[in-house]
């Protein structure tokens, strides 16, 4: 019934790319159908929830750096500040239980995000095609038109924080001690 005696492992897998590409194509088809049939009754864009949107990427992406820089300490540090510094701390190593849970809950936040912004960047895609398309014919999708593709950017770059962010809360391998029942290479 479960995988040991205490139970199932949990686990939390990375986003993959097929997960990213169903959700955007699902948005640009949904977009497309809808904005066909009901554009006259569609609110304005406006450039403000592009900027919302590119907020909350630079959030995301800092959220990256700083994870990246807690979980591996030593990268991009130069040589000579290393040693200057003394021995680097142990990549990998995590005070305590909270950061732990800070970690696996900035994961969560990182795959909904990549998930949504997926979604969000086909919605601005489809509808950025439709206008694109109506452009010619209508002066509210010529007016419309560059906060469309405004926010097509700024949702590809919330897919790209969220996926960075993903990455970055993977805990490197624990280089502590090896093995003894490894053989020693020496």
């Amino acid at each position: 019934m479960s995988d040991d005696e205490h139970g199932p492992r949990p686990s939390l897998r990375p986003t993959s790319p097929s997960t990213i590409g169903v959700a955007a194509l699902a948005g640009a088809a949904l977009t497309l159908l809808l904005v066909a049939r009901y554009y006259q009754h569609a609110p304005s864009l406006n450039w403000y929830n592009s900027a919302v949107i590119l907020a909350l990427a630079a959030l995301l992406a800092w959220l990256a750096w700083t994870t990246r820089t807690v979980l591996r300490p030593g990268r991009g540090r130069s040589r000579a500040a290393v040693d200057q510094a003394g021995a680097a701390p142990p990549s990998g190593r995590l005070d305590g239980p909270e950061h732990a849970l800070q970690i696996a809950r900035f994961a969560v936040l990182a795959k909904a995000a990549a998930v949504a912004g997926a979604a969000f960047f086909g919605a601005y895609l489809g509808f950025t095609v439709w206008l694109a398309v109506q452009s010619g014919r209508l002066t509210a999708a010529a007016d419309d038109l560059p906060e469309a593709i405004l926010g097509t950017i700024a949702c590809a770059v919330l897919t790209a924080a969220a996926l960075w962010l993903e990455h970055s809360c993977r805990i490197p391998p624990q280089d502590d001690d090896q093995d003894d029942d490894r053989p020693n290479r020496n």
